[in-house]
């Protein structure tokens, strides 16, 4: 009798960020996932009835992958340039992994009221608040220009289209974070 191999939940979300990293989102099938790992269809479907429910797990994964990276570099004393840099920091060292992150269907859509209101950026919006001892409202405007100025350089090193030093990258967010402080 054939041994049953029994892949977990787990092991299929660690193999699937390894096979993102090395192929890409757009390359990731129930099938091409299988191949990777070296099994048939049938672990993945064992613990998902679909692929709507492992999509969900796989974001879940990947934000945790990225929550891991970014907090290497934040420093809750300049909170908007640490987590600035360190999400572009990301595009330029994960590409595959921000793409899938914040660049596609994983990504959700949603408002910028929506974008202001999670919980990571009402921190990063009080923590501005505390720094540059400005209203909420002043923080709150900051932190929506920076965010989609670091957004746009972040998708430009994703898709290598700009070639940046860290230390150019560092230099163009202070540079726009003290704009807007003028």
């Amino acid at each position: 009798m054939a041994r049953t191999v029994t892949f977990s939940k787990e092991y299929l979300m660690k193999k699937s960020v390894e096979f993102i990293k090395k192929y890409g989102y757009s390359n990731l099938t129930v099938r091409e996932l299988a191949k990777y790992i070296g099994c048939s269809t049938q672990p993945i479907f064992k613990n998902y009835a679909n692929f709507e429910l492992y999509k969900s797990d796989l974001k879940n994964y990947l934000r945790k992958d990225y929550e891991i990276f970014i907090n290497k570099y934040i420093d809750l004393g300049n909170y908007l340039y640490t987590i600035s840099y360190a999400y572009s920091l990301y595009a330029k060292k994960e590409p595959n992994v921000f793409y899938s992150l914040f660049m596609t269907e994983l990504a959700g859509t949603r408002t910028i009221d929506e974008v202001l209101n999670t919980e990571r950026n009402i921190k990063t919006i009080e923590a501005i608040m505390k720094q540059y001892s400005i209203s909420l409202d002043k923080a709150k405007s900051i932190y929506r220009d920076i965010r989609f100025y670091t957004h746009g350089i972040a998708t430009q090193l994703c898709v290598k289209s700009i070639k940046l030093t860290d230390k150019e990258l560092s230099c163009l967010i202070k540079d726009s974070i003290k704009k807007h402080m003028n």
